[in-house]
């Protein structure tokens, strides 16, 4: 984790060498990168057979994604975003009926990392154009979980993986084209194997490919 915090920490430099930046042009395409640590929520869910699915002791753990923007309008983005979560620690669960754990069907990733990948899309809205940023947003997609041993049948997940991402967060123009990116998301993993959530704290930049003064 110590890596991540000295990159947080640059970025901050940076940005707040450019606090007073009116940056302004115009540009229709931006890819970003970013990255930030995330905490997963304990979730329970009951399969078709009656069994518990519990997802337990996660914790925090670190992620990163990929950002592309294409705008369309003034102040709306169209985003596609693919994300990956990494977690060391916790267990997927199963309990029967009875209260008993069979031994089979139960998944610890305590000393192997749990990994969540999403692909997502969907759109971003700017409360401004200049200087200080806030910006909302909203995604949906599909993810995959592996990783830690963790091998569910084709029985115990869903036809569909569903995510959904609602987001807040900031730009800060650093220079003409590259603008600071911080923001605060909720990735919800509504359907499969035990749908949970985790909620995520992200610093990156991202650089518009044909950017243009004003």
């Amino acid at each position: 984790m110590k890596p991540f915090y000295i990159l947080v920490c640059m970025v901050l430099v940076a940005a707040s060498s450019a606090m007073f930046a009116q940056t302004t042009g115009r540009w229709t395409h931006q890819i970003g990168v970013e990255v930030g640590p995330q905490y997963a929520f304990d979730a329970t869910a009951t399969a078709s057979d009656q069994q518990k699915l519990m997802l337990r002791d996660v914790g925090v753990g670190i992620g990163m994604a990929v950002n592309y923007y294409y705008r369309f309008d003034r102040s709306l983005f169209l985003s596609i975003s693919g994300a990956v979560g990494v977690f060391g620690n916790g267990y997927f669960r199963r309990q029967n009926a009875d209260g008993t754990f069979p031994v089979v069907n139960t998944f610890y990733f305590q000393n192997n990392a749990l990994v969540n990948f999403a692909f997502t899309g969907g759109l971003r809205y700017n409360f401004s154009l200049t200087g200080f940023q806030p910006y909302v947003g909203l995604e949906a997609g599909t993810y995959f979980i592996g990783g830690g041993g963790i091998r569910p049948e084709g029985s115990q997940t869903a036809t569909v993986n569903l995510a959904i991402t609602p987001k807040a967060g900031f730009r800060q123009p650093l220079q003409p084209g590259l603008d600071l990116d911080a923001s605060v998301k909720l990735i919800a993993l509504v359907t499969g194997y035990v749908p949970f959530s985790y909620a995520s704290v992200n610093v990156g930049v991202s650089y518009a490919l044909n950017f243009q003064s004003e």
